[in-house]
């Protein structure tokens, strides 16, 4: 599938941004197993006064069980608070947010549908696994256990590197929290409006957790630490446990994280992308253990983060702050590591400029200064798809012959492309001097040599983060080109799930009111046998089967 929907590359500093900032699958590994970069705390993500941290990982003398209850304590009164939230707590931004963080999810689930690995595990779950009637996000709507689609789900949204994410910690929230958030909500009837309320709540503990316990170098994978607790937070507040059970689910969740080491993504291993299917199915399991009266505590998390794993503890993180996660987000139109975005989107200065350097024929040379985090991308034989997201090389060389970083360049059929094999070997990699403090402290300068002559470009800083987010109708297009292979009608259905998630808090426009009024219209269910109205009171199930309708269908009644 062709991806024209690049990032548009910024001409200097004062036009850029703080990059997507701390990813968890952008990590690069350290000389000492460790992780550089997005192991690496910045500046504006540092830890307030509770920062609790004692060298051997645990703590040290009398503070230890005071240390443990202030954190069980800060733990639990937030999840208490967070869970009382009700959809009319919830601001207009966040309820605009997370609308965009399940188009941009689902979207990226889509793109990924059609790997050939993808393929493989899904007809696996689907000849070996339990029946069900439970959505896979896939062409022809093929329906599972909930166990199962939420497994499969979760392997595909981040696959392609196109899910969004946290800014503030290393942590992709939308990933976490929806797959088995999705399943269980189509299972049991719950409501858009339900599902909605629960991935942002869910996705504030999840990230509330991210900054409270961090490594001073990421060794783990969030995905595989986080991934149980994120999907346990958003199914138990959508099937509203009580307090104390969501405090034991999500407690146990911790518990649950799987030993994933971060460099698995740097060396392309694909193990790495099952870590959030795992964890969808751990959280949906740690939500049904708690129930049953099987749980952790207060302060297992403590525990499992301090005293097992060393992290440094910052109880500020669940302080009322009055923030919104969701609001604090990332999205990413390259789908790749964000490290390489910056040298992505000086290509595509370049190639504006010069357009014989497109498809990489006229090339002879590329040299590439790189900030400190991308040195280290520097596969130029990745054998997987994930190792050509986490390789440098290939990134340029992809978006010289593509002009874009979309997922077509990073795709299976882009490991062997003659034309990208030939550029990886031609790019030099060095050091870029100079780099600037954060919002510019990822730049990239790519000199790209032709028989014309060489031209060079400096990016700042990439596209996509909270300072300088793309615009909607870049997102939107983004969304619709990724749905269009699988569930064509998907995109126009999530842009009315987000143009009704804010209707009663802010004055429509007329086109965003005429929307909305296409939404609450009839249309077929994938089965043409019935017809439904939309509204964020239908049932989740009718949302997947106006998003899996064909587009005609949709559109006579609009």
């Amino acid at each position: 599938m062709a991806n024209d929907f690049a990032a548009r590359p910024v001409p200097g500093p004062d036009g850029g941004h703080v990059s997507d900032g701390l990813q968890a699958n952008d990590g690069v590994q350290a000389s000492d197993g460790g992780q550089a970069g997005d192991g690496i705390q910045a500046s504006d993500c540092g830890q307030a006064s509770d920062v609790i941290q004692a060298s051997d990982g645990g703590q040290r003398g009398d503070g230890v069980e005071a240390a443990r209850a202030a954190a069980a304590n800060a733990f639990s009164s937030c999840l208490r608070r967070i869970a009382a939230c009700e959809w009319r707590d919830l601001p207009v931004a966040a309820r605009s947010r997370a609308a965009m963080i399940m188009a941009d999810n689902m979207a990226a689930a889509f793109s990924a549908a059609d790997e050939p690995e993808v393929v493989r595990a899904r007809e696996l779950a689907l000849r070996e696994g339990d029946p069900g009637a439970v959505t896979m996000l896939a062409r022809g709507r093929p329906l599972a256990s909930r166990r199962d689609a939420a497994s499969i789900n979760g392997l595909t949204m981040g696959w392609n590197e196109l899910d969004e994410g946290y800014r503030k910690a290393v942590c992709h929230g939308g990933l976490y929290v929806l797959p088995a958030l999705l399943a269980t909500a189509e299972a049991c009837g719950a409501s858009g409006r339900d599902v909605l309320r629960a991935l942002i709540l869910g996705y504030e503990i999840v990230a509330r957790v991210a900054r409270a316990w961090r490594f001073p170098d990421l060794r783990l994978h969030p995905h595989a630490l986080l991934g149980p607790v994120g999907a346990a937070a958003g199914v138990a507040l959508l099937r509203r446990l009580p307090p104390d059970e969501l405090i034991a689910a999500v407690a146990g969740a911790t518990a649950l994280g799987m030993a994933g080491p971060f460099n698995q993504a740097v060396q392309g291993a694909l193990v790495r992308n099952t870590w959030a299917a795992h964890g969808a199915v751990a959280g949906m399991a740690a939500v049904d253990h708690a129930r049953a009266g099987i749980g952790g505590l207060a302060s297992t998390p403590f525990d499992v983060y301090v005293t097992g794993l060393g992290t440094i503890t910052d109880l500020s993180a669940f302080d009322d702050d009055g923030d919104w996660a969701v609001c604090a987000g990332y999205q990413k139109i390259n789908a790749c590591c964000q490290y390489a975005h910056s040298s992505i989107a000086a290509v595509q200065a370049l190639i504006a400029r010069t357009p014989e350097v497109l498809k990489g024929a006229a090339v002879n040379a590329v040299r590439v200064a790189a900030h400190p985090l991308a040195l280290k991308l520097d596969n130029r034989q990745p054998l997987t798809t994930l190792a050509a997201k986490f390789s440098l090389p290939h990134a340029v060389a992809a978006a010289i012959v593509h002009g874009h970083g979309g997922v077509t360049a990073f795709d299976s059929a882009s490991l062997s492309d003659p034309r990208i094999e030939r550029l990886r070997q031609l790019i030099e990699i060095v050091p870029f001097d100079g780099v600037r403090p954060a919002p510019h402290d990822r730049p990239a300068a790519v000199e790209i040599e032709t028989a014309a002559g060489t031209d060079r470009e400096t990016c700042w800083s990439a596209p996509g983060g909270p300072d300088l987010p793309f615009d909607e109708q870049d997102i939107n297009r983004k969304v619709a080109a990724l749905c269009a292979p699988v569930a064509p009608a998907a995109a126009g259905v999530l842009e009315r799930l987000a143009q009704m998630a804010v209707e009663n808090t802010t004055a429509p426009t007329p086109m965003a009111a005429a929307s909305i009024a296409a939404a609450r219209s009839p249309i077929p269910n994938a089965s043409g046998s019935t017809r439904v109205a939309l509204s964020l009171s239908s049932p989740w199930s009718a949302w997947l089967d106006a998003m899996f309708a064909e587009p005609q269908s949709i559109e006579q009644h609009e």
